[in-house]
């Protein structure tokens, strides 16, 4: 055999070894790409729901009237975060919340878990209730703090805001997502 056809007879050898190694690598990983028609081969969001629930009974979200929230939002020792859309929270947010989407980056909710570090509150509040519980359930997850105090706003921001309490505007500093939406 000439010295060129050896040498693309080992590149074939070598591409091949490392597709099938690649394949191999990726079908036992646990959270590996799917290669089926039909599967998502997206990263999972913040907020992606596990099979089983994880988060035991003794550690549920609360789910708080405006009022009570309130009472906690005043407290150095409570994070207030908003899983709404960067243009909704451009429109307003409670006073002081960091923008938490359900659909965060990781490095975002990694930095929310390093805001959690020392407080024992965490308040979410979406557009409504059902929204905000992915999200406070993936922080509750991925916090692990069983000390930590985990809540949800019953109503969401329209029922902060239409209970007359602290509201601010502006576009969020830290969001990633466009305002514009």
């Amino acid at each position: 055999m000439s010295t060129v056809l050896t040498t693309w007879v080992r590149a074939l050898a070598l591409l091949a070894t490392g597709a099938v190694a690649g394949l191999a690598f990726n079908a036992v990983r646990p959270h590996g790409v799917g290669l089926r028609a039909g599967t998502s081969s997206q990263v999972p969001g913040m907020c992606a729901q596990p099979a089983m629930p994880t988060i035991p009974a003794e550690h549920s979200i609360e789910i708080l009237a405006p009022d009570q929230a309130a009472g906690l939002c005043g407290d150095p020792r409570t994070l207030v975060a908003d899983a709404r859309t960067a243009h909704a929270f451009a429109e307003g947010h409670v006073t002081g919340a960091i923008h938490l989407p359900c659909a965060s980056t990781r490095g975002a909710a990694s930095a929310a878990l390093d805001l959690l570090a020392g407080k024992q509150a965490l308040i979410v509040y979406g557009s409504g209730t059902e929204d905000a519980i992915p999200v406070a359930e993936e922080m509750r997850r991925r916090g692990d703090r069983p000390d930590l105090r985990v809540a949800v706003l019953a109503g969401g921001f329209e029922a902060w805001n239409q209970a007359g309490l602290a509201c601010s505007s502006g576009p969020c500093r830290d969001c990633q997502a466009p305002v514009h939406q």
